[in-house]
């Protein structure tokens, strides 16, 4: 565990060395997508200026919303973007470097490769996320509330691309549909969790646990519900460890040479 877990940062600090050897490339790419981000703020902002709040739901909680979306895909970006890529080694072939790693497979796919552009989407969100804190006027007891739930978001978004990744070793040239299934579980995570029904909303952080990375962590602070940290919590676990368990199960239908096919 200790011997994964230095290779884990060894291989952070590497991806990282090697996105910013080229300084400008890296800064052009972290800045482009931090402008293209800033796109969601402002039609969200021209959206509730029009018409004022939503369930109780402010202009403001909005933008924490989508700060905490940004963290959750950030960080899996940034540091778990092999997981992304594993389509790609499964249909080239590649897989095999990782099934002989003498560390955690998972480990070794998670840092294989890497996004130089999710580290805008990072630096973004974790911005986002201080000054919405601030502005909400957050005390010690709710800002660890408050990261805590982005946690929970950070692996539950980690769980479902691992689980969506994993098409690839049941159907051959499974990318394009590992992608599409990814999009249809961020879709709902850029809307107000406010707007949804109870019902709505409880399958959308059990079934299709989207929320719980972008507007759970805001309501939890919103409603002190033990209720909705408790199903939250739950609800990642399970994830957590169905994603686990399929990863393991998944790799044994891995064959050598998959590009030969």
């Amino acid at each position: 565990m200790k011997q994964d877990i230095r290779y884990f940062f060894a291989q952070a600090k590497y991806n990282i060395k090697n996105a910013y050897a080229l300084k400008r490339s890296f800064m052009i790419g972290v800045g482009s997508m931090i402008l293209n981000n800033c796109a969601f703020f402002v039609i969200w902002f021209l959206f509730m200026k029009a018409t004022g709040p939503i369930n109780g739901w402010s202009g403001l909680d909005v933008f924490g919303m989508l700060g905490v979306a940004l963290v959750c895909f950030g960080v899996t970006h940034s540091f778990f973007y092999g997981i992304v890529d594993l389509p790609k080694h499964v249909i080239r072939g590649t897989f095999d470097s990782i099934l002989l790693s003498p560390v955690s497979r998972f480990v070794k796919l998670a840092g294989s490769s890497f996004s130089a552009t999710a580290y805008g989407d990072l630096l973004q969100g974790m911005v986002v996320v201080v000054i919405y804190g601030f502005m909400s006027h957050l005390s010690v007891v709710a800002w660890i509330f408050f990261l805590c739930a982005i946690v929970l978001g950070c692996i539950v978004f980690l769980s479902i691309v691992l689980l969506c990744s994993l098409i690839a070793f049941y159907i051959h040239d499974g990318e394009v549909l590992s992608r599409q299934m990814f999009e249809i579980f961020l879709r709902p995570g850029l809307y107000p969790g406010a707007i949804f029904p109870s019902k709505l909303k409880l399958f959308f952080m059990t079934a299709i646990p989207t929320l719980i990375t972008s507007a759970v962590p805001i309501d939890i602070l919103k409603t002190d519900s033990i209720l909705l940290g408790g199903i939250a919590i739950v609800s990642t676990a399970c994830w957590f460890f169905f994603a686990r368990y399929m990863f393991s199960r998944s790799i044994r239908k891995y064959e050598s040479g998959n590009l030969l096919r």
